[in-house]
């Protein structure tokens, strides 16, 4: 597509969701409204699929304040200059560290995104406390993570306190997005990065469509 003009590859990073059919909570159902038209009862989770999360989703219960929900991030918090750490090279459980994130460039007000490691499950390299207090102390945007990386070191899920991700992100504004896909589609690494979400009061976090545009030019 051209965007002013730009030619531009458009890459999809969010999943699909099929109600009935996901791990987590999904129905909709149908009825007609009006004259006669359709439309949808909607059942499902705040952390499903593609989503991102806000300060509210661990702030709240961590410390026992207010953190800012979805309605209080501003929306150029979700969209704008993206970088991807690429971790194809990564061992299994081995940490991203913060030469890798200074390797691939990463520099205040990036998108960053974290993928394409070989494993799945335990085996998953993880993000690890000194990497995710350097992108809060670099002032990142946002930062999102694909299924082949841990967000927390694998032993670090038991308590709030031991969520070094979790904390040193959303308790800097900064928000997390979880389960992109797609990563390995990307050709460049920059581009623009769009991830909105609804704009609801009270929300910690909501599905996103994920998208990546990637100008041509120079191909």
């Amino acid at each position: 597509m051209k965007i002013f003009g730009v030619e531009c590859r458009v890459i999809d990073l969010s999943f699909k969701l099929h109600p009935g059919k996901e791990e987590r909570r999904l129905e909709i159902r149908r009825f007609t409204y009006g004259a006669g038209e359709f439309m949808h009862d909607i059942d499902t989770m705040s952390h499903i699929g593609t989503h991102v999360e806000c300060p509210s989703h661990y702030v709240d219960a961590r410390y026992g304040k207010r953190g800012a929900d979805l309605s209080k991030i501003p929306v150029e918090a979700f969209l704008g200059e993206a970088v991807l750490v690429d971790l194809s090279d990564k061992a299994a459980r081995e940490p991203v560290t913060v030469k890798d994130l200074e390797d691939s460039g990463v520099q205040e007000g990036d998108i960053v995104l974290i993928g394409n490691s070989r494993f799945t499950g335990d085996d998953r390299p993880y993000i690890s406390p000194e990497a995710a207090r350097w992108l809060a102390e670099t002032r990142v945007k946002m930062v999102g993570v694909d299924d082949s990386v841990h967000v927390e070191a694998p032993w670090n899920y038991e308590s709030l306190d031991k969520m070094a991700t979790h904390d040193n992100l959303l308790s800097n504004n900064i928000p997390l997005i979880e389960r992109l896909t797609n990563l390995d589609k990307l050709r460049k690494r920059r581009f623009l990065f769009i991830g909105l979400p609804v704009n609801v009061e009270g929300l910690d976090a909501f599905p996103i469509r994920a998208i990546a545009l990637e100008p041509l030019e120079g191909e």
